[in-house]
């Protein structure tokens, strides 16, 4: 049996993907690393080295350095076309491989052929979307909280002057984030996605209120075009961003340009400008230079760099200090960055995970006393896949980040907790538990508990914040 495939839209599908974020699932990837000893890495080699697979031999797949299912899922889609010349051996090999990646194979839109037209063929086509050069994705999101904000103490009690907080500890948000991947050109593709987003019992009862998640807020999420020449990609315009393993930003929006050079070896190294006002929602500009190395060890183990300077000394804060329940109307921080991260992810095994990362914010003009560093850890357990049905996974984390190290109060990292009550707070150390489950393929279910208290109760005059409790329902399209 012949088959056809849309080689772009496996492209297209891959960046596509990455745009599909949530807390539950920030850190788990439909296109992941495959171990180069797992079975269906194993069974398309021998399918690429018995000639099956068109156009490569042996040396080609393995200098194409093969890590993810969906690469794996295009070398199954090129010996399908070939079912024919396949062996009784292949053939069960074939079939297997063919129920593994069913998934990816179906988003790839590999389809029986056609039958050969009695009447003319069709006329050419210019428009976009009958060309297949446009996809389209999203996602959905509903969750409940309590201590959203991880920055109360135990035993404390709003009075009238914290009206603004005294009823922000629990809340119901839900999301929907529609998107779409467009590539006009070979070289050039451009990514938009818009989000809308609610939060439950909000009484300020309108949107523009400059907190995120209000009555019926919507966004534009993202738009950026992305030029790409061999290895040199740029991208400019609102796009999502990445440094290190995520404890200075993750998987967020940023207004600039980003230059990135991919070296191999699931290695590569970015720089470029934005403003972060798109995430951190301040009412100022606040532009900064970013900077990201990756370096791949192997294909289960990656060091990270990352970088973000701020490029100001004159950006502050509005009521976040030290015992800031006190609630001094006229303070204010400094709203400085220059954050270094130092991280590693390994694949320890099939099933174990670890991602550790340490911080440090060099920013110069901190207060004395500034808690400058922190580092954050998660090890986890499982075999979660987003498109497979009944996978799960289960994590802990441990953190523990000094007052100015990670910004707590724009909250563009990748931790399920804001990691302090605020940039110049009182930060935050503990650890958490969290369990992950496919309800349905592309369809979770999470959960996580955190005990949580200041980086040094001495400095902060309080032992313990109130418990962190998340859970929330996940569906991706």
């Amino acid at each position: 049996m012949s088959y056809i495939l849309n080689k772009k839209l496996l492209c297209s599908l891959a960046i596509a993907g990455t745009m599909i974020n949530s807390t539950a699932f920030a850190s788990e990837n439909p296109f992941a690393t495959v171990p180069k000893d797992y079975w269906a890495y194993t069974a398309v080699e021998h399918l690429v080295e018995t000639g099956l697979v068109d156009g490569y031999n042996l040396t080609d797949f393995h200098d194409k350095k093969v890590v993810a299912r969906y690469d794996l899922a295009q070398f199954v889609a090129r010996a399908m076309a070939n079912e024919n010349r396949a062996t009784a051996e292949d053939k069960v090999i074939l079939n297997k491989l063919q129920q593994e990646y069913s998934n990816e194979l179906k988003i790839m839109m590999v389809m029986p052929a056609e039958p050969a037209p009695v009447k003319e063929e069709p006329q050419a086509t210019n428009n976009f979307f009958d060309n297949g050069k446009i996809k389209w994705f999203g996602d959905a999101r509903i969750r409940y909280q309590t201590n959203y904000k991880a920055d109360t103490p135990k035993g404390y009690t709003a009075n009238v002057a914290d009206k603004d907080r005294k009823d922000k500890s629990n809340r119901i948000q839900e999301r929907l984030r529609l998107g779409f991947y467009a590539e006009p050109d070979e070289n050039l593709s451009v990514l938009g996605r818009v989000k809308l987003e609610n939060t439950t019992n909000d009484d300020n009862g309108y949107t523009n209120n400059g907190d995120s998640g209000a009555h019926g807020s919507a966004n534009l999420d993202l738009l950026a075009l992305t030029w790409k020449q061999m290895d040199t990609s740029v991208t400019l315009g609102r796009q999502n961003l990445n440094i290190g393993q995520g404890l200075i930003w993750w998987d967020n929006p940023v207004d600039g340009i980003m230059v990135t050079q991919d070296l191999g070896n699931n290695s590569l190294i970015s720089a470029g400008w934005g403003n972060l006002t798109a995430e951190n929602w301040q009412k100022h500009s606040m532009n900064a230079f970013i900077a990201n190395a990756q370096i791949g060890v192997d294909d289960n183990t990656k060091f990270t760099l990352g970088y973000l300077k701020t490029n100001s000394n004159e950006n502050t804060l509005y009521n976040n200090h030290k015992n800031q329940w006190n609630w001094i109307e006229s303070s204010e921080n400094p709203y400085m960055l220059e954050q270094i991260a130092y991280g590693i992810n390994t694949q320890l095994s099939d099933k174990w995970n670890l991602t550790a990362e340490a911080v440090t914010n060099r920013a110069s003009g901190l207060p004395d006393g500034a808690q400058k560093n922190g580092w954050w850890t998660r090890l986890t357990y499982g075999n979660l896949k987003w498109d497979t049905k009944d996978t799960w996974k289960v994590y802990a984390d441990y953190m523990s980040l000094g007052n100015y190290s990670v910004d707590s109060t724009g909250w563009a990292h990748i931790l399920n907790t804001p990691g302090g009550d605020g940039l110049g707070g009182n930060g935050e150390k503990g650890y958490g538990l969290g369990i992950s489950y496919m309800l349905a393929d592309n369809t979770n279910l999470e959960f996580n508990w955190y005990k949580l208290r200041p980086y040094d109760s001495n400095y902060s005059g309080f032992s313990d914040y109130y418990d962190m409790y998340n859970l929330a329902l996940n569906y991706s399209f």
